[in-house]
C-alpha cells in the first residue's frame, strides 16, 4: 500500500512539474509569435501576457466581454494577433469567440448589436473604447477564426484558448 501511494504521489508530482515546466516556456517563433494554439486558464493567461500596465488595461477591458459571452453559453473565446506575441506594446487585444451554442437572443439582450447585420458598428465602438478587437466564429464557419491563425507573410501563429464550459468566473 505504501509502495503505491508513493508511487502515486511521484507520478502526481511529476505529472505537477511537467505542466509547470510547459507553461512556463511559451514558445514563440522568430516572428515573436506563438508556434501554435494552446489553451490556458485565465489566470494562465493573465500571468503570462499581463506583464505591464497597458496590457493588464486590455485584458480588464477583455474580461467585461468575456463575462457577457460567457453567460450566453460561449464555451471558449481564443486571443489572438500581437497581444499573444512577445511585442512590448500591442495596441489592442483581438478576442474571437466561439458562438456556436451560444444564446443569441439572450446575447442580443445583455449586448445588443454584437451580432448581426450592423454589428460592424459596435464592434468599431468597442475597438475604440476598449481597444478589444472581437470576432464571432460557428462550428461550419471557421473562414475567419482560420484566417487569424496567419501572419500578413502567410506565416503560422498560434492563437491562446481560454475555455468557458463551466463559465467564466473571475474577480477583478
Amino acid at each position: 500500500i505504501i509502495k503505491n501511494f508513493l508511487y502515486k504521489l511521484n507520478t502526481t508530482f511529476l505529472l505537477c512539474c511537467k505542466t509547470i515546466v510547459h507553461l512556463m516556456n511559451l514558445n514563440f517563433n522568430s516572428a515573436g509569435t506563438l508556434h501554435e494554439n494552446i489553451e490556458l486558464t485565465f489566470e494562465e493567461f493573465q500571468r503570462y501576457f499581463g506583464t505591464d500596465p497597458h496590457r493588464i488595461e486590455k485584458i480588464n477591458a477583455a474580461v467585461r466581454f468575456f463575462r457577457i459571452f460567457s453567460s450566453c453559453g460561449c464555451k471558449a473565446v481564443y486571443i489572438g494577433g500581437s497581444f499573444v506575441s512577445n511585442k512590448n506594446n500591442p495596441e489592442d487585444i483581438d478576442i474571437c469567440f466561439d458562438v456556436t451554442d451560444i444564446d443569441k437572443e439572450k446575447l442580443n439582450v445583455a449586448f445588443p448589436g454584437i451580432i448581426g447585420p450592423n454589428c460592424h458598428n459596435e464592434i468599431g465602438k468597442i475597438h475604440r473604447d476598449f481597444k478589444c478587437q472581437i470576432f464571432t466564429f460557428e462550428k461550419g464557419d471557421e473562414h475567419l477564426f482560420k484566417s487569424l491563425q496567419w501572419d500578413r507573410y502567410d506565416f503560422p501563429k498560434g492563437m491562446v484558448k481560454i475555455n468557458f464550459t463551466n463559465g467564466f468566473h473571475h474577480d477583478n
